[in-house]
C-alpha cells in the first residue's frame, strides 16, 4: 500500500526552498510518497509530486475571511485532497486558525466532537505526556475540556496504555481552584472516570514533567503558552550546557548531550495532531526548523500505519 503524505510549503517562517531542501534528505520507505503544495514558481525546484496552488494564507490573515476568499490556497487544496483520500495525511506550519477552521469545514468533526483540539506530546521524567489543547481553541467551556480528555485518552491508548491517567492543568490541586469552567470540568471528569480513564484531578505546571499523568487537559490559550514556555526553557538549558563546557569535556560528553537534546528539543517531536477531525492533520510551529518538519513527516507515516510514535 502506498502512503501519501501531503506537505504545505507555504505560510510559515521557512522559505519553500528551505523546506524542499530538507525534504530531499528524508530516507523514506519506497511505499511512502510525498505530495507538496505550493505556488507555481517553486514547482521546478521540487523532486516530489507537486500540486500547484495559486495562492496561500499568511499568518496574519483572518482565518475565516482567508478561507472564503482563497479557496485555491495551498492549505485549502491540501485539506480537500485529504478529504478526497488523494493523500493519507496533511502537514502544515501555516495559519493555525485557518488550518483548524478549514479542517472542521472540509473534513468534518468526528461524531460527537464539538471542537477539535491540537494535541502535542511533551517529554517528562517518564513517558511523554499528551497535552491538549495547545492552540486550536482560545476559549473553552467545561464540555469541551471533557471532550479533550476523551480524545487524549483515545490517543494514548494506541500506545498500549489501557487506562490512561488524566490531569487538568490548574493553578492549584484543590477541586475548587481555577475558573468556573475548570471547576465544572473537574466535577464532570471525576464523575465519568472509571473504566475509561483514571482522573488524577488538578495538576500544577511544576508537576507536569514528573510524568505522573498520561494526558494533560487545558484550553488552547494556556496550553500554547505552556508548550512554548517549556520549549524555550529546554532550548536555554541545552544552549547553556553546551557553552559552559570546555571543548575537551564537550567531546567526552557528546553522546550524553545528544541524548539530552533528543529528549528535550521540540524538533524531535512530530508536530501537534489535530485530534477530533476526520483525517490525519499535523500542525507544525510557524517557526519550526526543517528538522521538525522531517519528524512531522515521519510521524505522519507512523500515524497512517497505526504505529506507535514514541520519541
Amino acid at each position: 500500500m502506498t502512503i501519501r503524505i501531503g506537505v504545505d510549503l507555504m505560510g510559515n517562517d521557512n522559505s519553500p526552498e528551505t523546506l524542499l531542501d530538507a525534504l530531499k534528505e528524508l530516507e523514506l520507505d519506497p511505499s511512502v510518497e510525498l505530495l507538496v503544495f505550493g505556488l507555481p514558481e517553486y514547482k521546478a525546484k521540487s523532486p516530489f509530486k507537486y500540486v500547484v496552488a495559486p495562492e496561500f494564507i499568511a499568518m496574519d490573515e483572518n482565518p475565516l475571511t482567508a478561507l472564503r476568499r482563497k479557496k485555491e490556497a495551498s492549505l485549502a487544496i491540501g485539506l480537500r485532497q485529504l478529504k478526497a483520500k488523494k493523500i493519507d495525511a496533511f502537514i502544515s506550519a501555516g495559519n493555525t486558525g485557518a488550518l483548524v477552521t478549514g479542517a472542521k469545514v472540509i473534513l468534518g468533526n468526528l461524531p460527537g466532537i464539538l471542537r477539535p483540539a491540537l494535541l502535542a506530546r511533551m517529554p517528562t521524567k517518564k513517558q511523554p505526556v499528551a497535552v491538549l489543547d495547545v492552540g486550536a481553541n482560545v476559549q473553552v467551556k467545561a464540555c469541551h475540556l471533557v471532550q479533550f480528555a476523551l480524545l487524549g485518552a483515545a490517543h494514548v491508548r494506541s500506545y498500549g496504555i489501557e487506562k490512561p491517567t488524566i490531569g487538568l492543568l490548574n493553578i492549584g490541586i484543590e477541586a475548587m481552584k481555577g475558573t468556573s469552567e475548570l471547576r465544572l470540568a473537574y466535577q464532570e471528569l471525576k464523575t465519568i472516570a472509571g473504566n475509561l480513564f483514571h482522573f488524577a484531578g488538578n495538576v500544577e505546571g511544576t508537576s507536569v514533567f514528573n510524568g505522573d499523568v498520561d494526558v494533560l487537559i487545558t484550553d488552547g490559550f494556556t496550553g500554547n503558552i505552556f508548550l512554548k514556555t517549556a520549549e524555550g526553557i529546554a532550548s536555554l538549558i541545552l544552549d547553556r550546557f553546551g557553552s559552559l563546557l570546555p571543548p575537551e569535556e564537550y567531546q567526552k560528553l557528546k553522546p550524553q548531550i545528544h541524548d539530552l537534546s533528543g529528549h528535550l528539543h521540540y524538533a524531535e517531536y512530530p508536530g501537534a495532531i489535530l485530534a477530533g477531525v476526520q483525517g490525519i492533520v499535523i500542525k507544525c510551529h510557524g517557526y519550526s526548523t526543517p528538522r521538525a518538519f522531517l519528524n512531522a513527516v515521519r510521524g505522519a507515516v507512523q500515524l497512517v500505519r497505526g504505529d506507535q510514535i514514541i520519541p
